[in-house]
């Protein structure tokens, strides 16, 4: 392993006062804010449009779909692309890509020749870019922001992806009351936006070229990012733990749909429960870096393990569709130091010439099986009822408090070695 003169270029450069007195950091956060808000807006946007035009909940379903399938299928590619070629220029190009797929929305909306395969094909694009840039973005992150600020980092961008999931959706609906095209034209402005930000960023985002090998192909390159995680305890068990904990969070928050449902709750309750959760969530993320820094990580960890999973089973029995509402916002307030800690840490361990592909991996192995949540928490709901399908979860997620306490690669958050 390299020393740390190596290993954390200019790192004495890096602005050490408030995160947004550094110029740099200012940038790569108002791209990543454009491109983040702009992705909220067809949240909404692309279903409405979908249900106004068919009629299809299958096709929304589709459109949908097509946005996770792309992203899934770019995430370590992109990684790699990230530790081998200009990270500045992937940050560049995705969302130009994504902004001129959206465009073709725009002009379809106007001239009423909307169609579901056009739309798939468009989320599928924006898919494959924001795979490809992913990566990028959070290498860039490690270069601006100095190891003693990255919880405080983590936090401000917990509280941004929470505030967007508050406004978002509901900015996305209200332009598309105006005329349909304005949503997407907003979003393909957005990616724009976040392009200005990168060009804002004066400092170098590597990677370096001592860190790289012409000879190398990208398999190979994604082999040395997933053979990283596979030789150190702490990733291995975050992959499967947090994709396993992330399947729970969908299959919860689809129960909750149908438990607020169930109790007579009308869409516009629904709609008002899910914007309760967000409060919570953006709460949590307000506190999530005063949080992790004033508790034991590994203890955090298996505390907020065991709240999340009686928070879930408390879900199914309470009387009520507010109190459904309540419990949710304390479950989402509790994920947000959760993330805070995690993250961190693993900014920490991650060498710079690394990052791109094993966060990546990282974020594969935490989306891969997310689908399972929703589609078990549909069974199950179908066969026994929402009560009892939220008990399972419950259960499952107390499986998962109870192994914090025996993973020896979670002990590794108590002794911390960081590597720059």
């Amino acid at each position: 392993m390299k020393d740390a003169a190596e290993t954390a270029p200019n790192e004495r450069e890096r602005p050490k006062g408030l995160l947004f007195r550094n110029r740099d950091y200012t940038g790569w956060w108002i791209g990543d804010t454009f491109a983040d808000f702009g992705t909220a807006l067809s949240v909404v946007a692309y279903p409405l449009l979908v249900l106004a035009v068919t009629g299809s909940v299958a096709g929304a379903g589709i459109v949908q779909a097509a946005v996770i399938i792309g992203s899934l299928v770019t995430m370590l590619f992109g990684g790699a692309l990230a530790d081998r070629f200009s990270r500045r220029a992937l940050m560049i190009t995705g969302p130009l890509a994504q902004s001129a797929a959206v465009s073709t929305v725009v002009v379809a909306v106007m001239a009423d020749q909307v169609a579901v395969g056009h739309l798939a094909v468009v989320g599928f694009v924006q898919g494959l870019a924001n795979g490809m840039t992913q990566g990028a973005q959070l290498a860039a992150m490690r270069r601006l922001v100095p190891t003693e600020q990255m919880s405080t980092a983590w936090g401000l961008y917990e509280s941004r992806v929470m505030t967007i999931k508050l406004v978002g959706p509901a900015v996305g609906g209200f332009l598309f009351g105006i005329m349909r095209w304005v949503p997407f034209l907003i979003e393909a402005l957005s990616f724009l936006g976040s392009v200005i930000g990168t060009l804002l960023i004066r400092r170098p985002l590597g990677p370096d070229r001592d860190d790289t090998d012409p000879r190398e192909s990208i398999l190979a390159i994604i082999g040395v990012g997933l053979k990283f995680i596979r030789d150190n305890a702490y990733l291995r068990f975050s992959a499967l733990w947090v994709s396993l904990v992330a399947t729970c969070y969908t299959g919860v928050v689809l129960l909750v749909i149908v438990l607020v449902d169930s109790r007579g709750g009308s869409a516009a309750v629904v709609g008002a429960v899910s914007s309760v959760g967000a409060i919570g969530g953006l709460a949590g993320a307000l506190m999530s870096t005063w949080i992790a820094k004033r508790f034991p990580r590994r203890r955090l960890v298996i505390a907020v393990s065991w709240m999340i999973a009686a928070v879930a089973l408390c879900m199914g029995f309470v009387p009520g569709t507010w109190s459904v509402g309540a419990l949710l916002a304390v479950m989402m307030f509790l994920i947000s130091p959760l993330n805070v800690v995690l993250a961190t840490y693993e900014m920490e361990i991650i060498p710079d010439e690394l990052m791109g592909r094993v966060q990546s991996a990282m974020n594969v192995a935490a989306t891969s099986v997310q689908w399972l949540g929703p589609l078990g928490a549909g069974l199950l709901a179908s066969a026994f009822g929402p009560t009892a399908a939220t008990a399972v979860f419950a259960c499952v997620m107390a499986v998962l408090a109870i192994a914090t306490h025996f993973s020896g690669g979670l002990r590794a958050l108590d002794r911390p070695e960081t590597c720059k």
